[in-house]
Order: structure tokens, then C-alpha cells, then sequence
């Protein structure tokens, strides 16, 4: 089974729907804030708003192209998972193609008008999360046994929650740096560091009833596929996963440190900490999948 491919198609539709999400939540703070603004700011705030919906609906669209129904399309991304219900594949490329065409509908509607809409946003975030249940659905009745679990659900929803932050945090509050000021500022860092910590914090606590879980199974038969070498797998993970907590510490720390300085202009103004802070975000989530897809 390739992994990585695994991984790199989960992430992308992830990272989508949690971008999209953000931005929703963004877009309600910032759109409070564009009549004290000049208008050339204006319309940069619009650029960034449409380059920012022109990335997820990128996102969505690999996604889309990589879930399509494999009865039809041998080289989708889940033709690497065995013993897979069809009808998930279907009904997940079903919203898969909804979502997507919301989105790219709505990127051309903000194109055209300059105005933005917080709530169609967020119901075609809402759309996405519908999408990453049905494909979370087909990781759990797929052949692997040790993804049978609620865990699965924990890992798909948590990543949606981490990357959206990071990806919102890059691509519209780094940008819009030098013409924040005032509480803004703080409001979408601290968003998305809430957002986060509550992430990673549902995360770490259901781990220790998967891995009991994990230590009780001991049913194998021909309908299921136990990881090669699973004790081996479990132990190692454990020490990745504890690299991906430290990571996630770490990211939350840089966002974190010039807030508790009073620096919000230099947090914001600065790419480092939101940058690095956001690649590292990036590399925990990249491991944390990683030991979820190897066990």
C-alpha cells in the first residue's frame, strides 16, 4: 500500500476544508473592519480574499480528481486500500464533486461581485466536513483492522483543524500585515491558535483509549489485513506520535510568544514566526498521519 499517497490525498482535502473554514471566520472579523480602511486597501484585502478561495478550490479539485470512483477509474487514490464499499467510494465522490463545485462556483460569484458572504463560506465548509465523514467512512470499513476505530474519525476532523489555521494564518493574515492594527491582530492569531489547541488537546486525549484499544485486538482473519510486523508498528508510532505533539507545542509556542511579548504588530508584520510556526504545523501533521497510515 503506498502511504504516502494515502497521506498526501487526505491532507490536500484537509487542508481545503480547513482553509476554507478560517477564511469564513476571517472574512466575519475583517469585513467589520473595511470601512475604516482606505480602498486601495479594500480592494488588496479582496485580492487576498480571492487568491485565498482560488487555493482551496485548487485543493478541492486534486482531491476531487484523486477520489473519483475506482470502479470507473482505476487510478484513484483508493484503489491502494482493499476490501473497500463501493457504495462509500460513491456517495463520498458524490460530495467530493459538491463540494468542489460549490466552491469554484462561489470563487467566480467573489470574482465578479468584490463581496464576500461569511455564511455561504461556511456552508461550503460544512459541505467539506459531510465529505471528510463519508471518506473517513471508507477508512474504516476498509480491510486494515487497526483503522476500525473512532480514532479514525479523531485523526481526519483534528487535521482539518490544524492545517486550515496554519494555511489561514499564511495566506491572509501574513499578507494583510502592515494594514492591521488595533484588536484584529489578535483576534486572528489567537483564533487560530484556540482553534488549534483545541485540536490537538481532543486528539491527545482519545489516544490513550486507541492504543488500549489497539492492545486488545487479537482477531485476525481473512476479511481483515493486520499491519505487517504490527508490534513493531505500534511501538514506533509511539515515538513518532510524541514527535508530532512536540511539533505541535512548538508551532503553537512561536504564534504564542510574541502575543505574551505584546509584539502583535511584529508577530503579524514579521513572516517568521507565522511562517515557520506554519511549516512546522505542517511537518507534526505530515507525522501524525504518518503513524496512522503505517499501523
Amino acid at each position: 500500500m503506498s502511504e504516502w499517497l494515502l497521506i498526501a490525498f487526505t491532507m490536500i482535502v484537509q487542508s481545503s476544508v480547513g482553509l476554507v473554514l478560517m477564511s469564513g471566520l476571517y472574512t466575519y472579523w475583517i469585513k467589520h473592519e473595511l470601512n475604516t480602511w482606505q480602498h486601495s486597501v479594500t480592494i488588496f484585502v479582496q485580492k487576498i480574499l480571492l487568491r485565498t478561495l482560488l487555493v482551496s478550490s485548487a485543493l478541492a479539485g486534486i482531491g476531487l480528481a484523486a477520489s473519483l470512483n475506482i470502479i470507473e477509474y482505476p487510478f484513484s487514490v483508493y484503489h491502494t486500500l482493499q476490501n473497500i464499499i463501493h457504495e462509500w467510494v460513491n456517495i463520498e465522490t458524490i460530495f467530493a464533486v459538491i463540494y468542489f463545485a460549490f466552491l469554484v462556483l462561489y470563487t467566480l460569484f467573489f470574482m465578479i461581485t468584490k463581496r464576500a458572504h461569511v455564511y455561504i463560506i461556511l456552508v461550503i465548509g460544512v459541505i467539506g466536513l459531510i465529505d471528510l465523514y463519508y471518506m473517513a467512512i471508507i477508512y474504516v470499513n476498509s480491510a486494515m483492522i487497526t483503522w476500525a476505530n473512532i480514532n479514525t474519525y479523531f485523526l481526519f476532523y483534528s487535521a482539518v483543524f490544524t492545517l486550515g489555521p496554519a494555511l489561514a494564518l499564511s495566506l491572509i493574515s501574513y499578507p494583510l500585515g502592515k494594514y492591521l492594527s488595533g484588536i484584529l491582530p489578535i483576534k486572528l492569531v489567537m483564533a487560530a491558535l484556540l482553534v488549534v489547541f483545541i485540536s490537538v488537546t481532543m486528539r491527545l486525549i482519545e489516544q490513550p483509549a486507541y492504543m488500549e484499544w489497539l492492545s486488545e485486538i487479537t482477531i485476525v482473519n481473512d476479511n481483515v489485513i493486520f499491519p505487517h510486523r504490527a508490534e513493531f508498528n505500534i511501538n514506533s508510532a509511539f515515538g513518532l506520535r510524541m514527535i508530532s505533539w512536540c511539533l505541535y507545542i512548538i508551532a503553537m509556542v512561536i504564534w504564542t510568544y510574541p502575543l505574551w511579548k505584546t509584539r502583535v504588530n511584529q508577530l503579524i508584520n514579521n513572516n517568521y514566526p507565522i511562517l515557520i510556526g506554519a511549516a512546522i504545523m505542517f511537518v507534526a501533521e505530515v507525522i501524525n498521519q504518518y503513524t496512522f497510515f503505517i499501523m
